[in-house]
């Protein structure tokens, strides 16, 4: 027998000679298992089967097995637990098969019904696209009558009327700059009063370039066609049978560019104003004005701001009617606030002071405090409250006064009564402080309006006008109401 061999009957002999001292607790009774497995561990049938050593002498395998009795106390021979493997339980010989049951076909469940998203402005115009531009056009012609078309102290003669005006809006629709814009014109024309027939309009275009993240070059063209009566323009006691009409022409350019929060503003601006249909022609002029602004966003809602601007006015004539040269050099200054609440609160409001020095002695210079502000509130979602004021510094047309200083305040309010009716109320007082005469004047304006639209194109509207024209001057002062009925048409 080689070594290796004999080595390994010594090992099988050691753990034999243990296997007695072990048996006591776990020795295998006569009959059969109590828990219906084999008498005889697998284990243990595969230790008889191998010859065995006892005291140096080998055991034949076919040797009759030793009977032991089983007595009071002792344990069940260790086996695997019948049932064990099916129920996956501890003692199993191994783990059961995982056994699927019948496949069985079940009916899919109807998706649930998408509700319907109504529109929020179910009437609002759809536009027409151009390329990557949305233009909005509309026609409105109205039809009315008009209580002192001129503006004529005491009595005056009414007339009726016909209002045709036509208008569009612009907006782009790129990934990056921006081109937006509204305009219209029109023309009153007063069958009784042919003197006070006019035309009228505004317009402003605004182009941005993203030249990067931070930095954006900006333009703007704008201009106002207005009729105004000679009370309006200071020259109350002056009849005439005709309206004046003021024509401004402007545009803006400039540069913006931000330092994380922080954004600094430059733009330049050139403005044109004209008379016509009166004799002012020797009142038009240029104006050429530089602007500075800083603002700080705190954050999505709040960006305070301050700005600085100056601008030289510059007359076609060196002398007015009356002598004056009325070249002029501005300063302004002032502060605010830009807020954006969540379409809540909306707009900015600014405070600050403007003064005007003329190159004729004989002008007095001007200085006044400057409060603008145009804000949106939007009460309820079918109610908005609007306010607008603002300071303008501007030179006088009456013969002796400098500065004509214009303070404007405007309160409107509009509800929407329905999806298809809509209401307006607006109230606006003004008030002209000439300086360097005893002159002063104030206005009273009271509007109402209403529309009804029919459809997406074709909307119905009212609107009735009070205003009140005070002043010092005699025959200054004058009453004036405006009905007007009609249809619009749009796109």
């Amino acid at each position: 027998m080689s070594s290796r061999n004999s080595w390994a009957w010594v090992a099988l002999a050691a753990a034999l000679t243990t296997g007695p001292a072990l048996a006591q607790s776990v020795a295998p009774a006569e009959g059969p298992d109590l828990r219906g497995g084999e008498s005889d561990p697998p284990a243990l049938r595969a230790a008889e089967s191998l010859p065995e050593l006892t005291s140096g002498a080998a055991v034949r395998r076919d040797a009759p097995r030793p009977r032991t009795r089983r007595r009071r106390g002792d344990l069940p021979p260790l086996a695997p637990y019948r049932g064990a493997s099916r129920l996956g339980l501890r003692g199993g010989a191994q783990a059961p098969a995982v056994v699927t049951g019948p496949a069985v076909a079940a009916l899919p469940q109807a998706p649930p019904r998408r509700a319907i998203r109504r529109e929020e402005r179910p009437f609002d115009p759809v536009g027409v696209y151009v390329g990557d531009l949305k233009l909005t056009p509309y026609f409105e012609q109205s039809a009315g009558y008009a209580r002192n078309p001129l503006g004529l102290a005491g009595a005056a003669k009414g007339s009726a009327l016909s209002v045709s005006e036509l208008g569009v809006g612009l907006q782009s629709n790129w990934s990056r700059n921006e081109l937006t814009g509204a305009a219209h014109i029109g023309y009153n024309d007063y069958f009784q009063t042919p003197g006070a027939s006019a035309p009228y309009g505004s317009g402003v275009v605004d182009y941005r370039v993203d030249a990067t993240r931070d930095l954006a070059f900006d333009t703007e063209g704008r201009f106002n066609v207005a009729n105004q009566t000679n009370a309006q323009l200071g020259l109350g006691g002056a009849t005439t049978q005709s309206l004046t009409l003021v024509s401004t022409y402007g545009a803006t350019a400039g540069v913006t560019d931000r330092f994380g929060d922080l954004s600094l503003g430059l733009h330049g601006a050139i403005d044109r104003v004209q008379y016509s249909g009166g004799s002012l022609a020797s009142e038009d002029y240029n104006d050429y004005g530089l602007k500075l602004r800083a603002s700080y966003r705190l954050s999505e809602a709040v960006s305070p701001f301050a700005e600085v601007g100056g601008d030289v006015r510059a007359y076609d004539q060196s002398r007015d009617a009356a002598g004056f040269d009325r070249a002029s050099d501005g300063v302004t200054g002032r502060a605010g606030l830009r807020v954006s609440l969540a379409e809540t609160l909306t707009g900015e409001a600014s405070l600050g002071y403007g003064v005007r020095a003329y190159r004729d002695a004989r002008l007095a210079d001007v200085g006044a405090p400057l409060f603008d502000a145009s804000l949106a509130w939007s009460v309820t979602p079918l109610t908005t409250v609007t306010l607008r004021t603002s300071t303008l510094l501007a030179d006088a047309v009456v013969a002796g006064a400098s500065a004509d200083i214009n303070r404007t305040y405007t309160l409107g309010v509009d509800h929407a009564l329905t999806e298809r009716i809509k209401l307006g109320l607006t109230g606006t007082v003004a008030s002209d402080r000439y300086v360097g005469v005893n002159q002063d004047s104030r206005s009273y304006t009271l509007g109402a309006n209403a529309e009804y639209h029919l459809s997406r194109e074709i909307v119905l509207k009212a609107s009735a006008m009070h205003q009140q024209f005070v002043s010092a001057t005699p025959g200054g002062g004058y009453k004036a109401d405006t009905v007007l009925v009609g249809v619009r048409l749009q796109r």
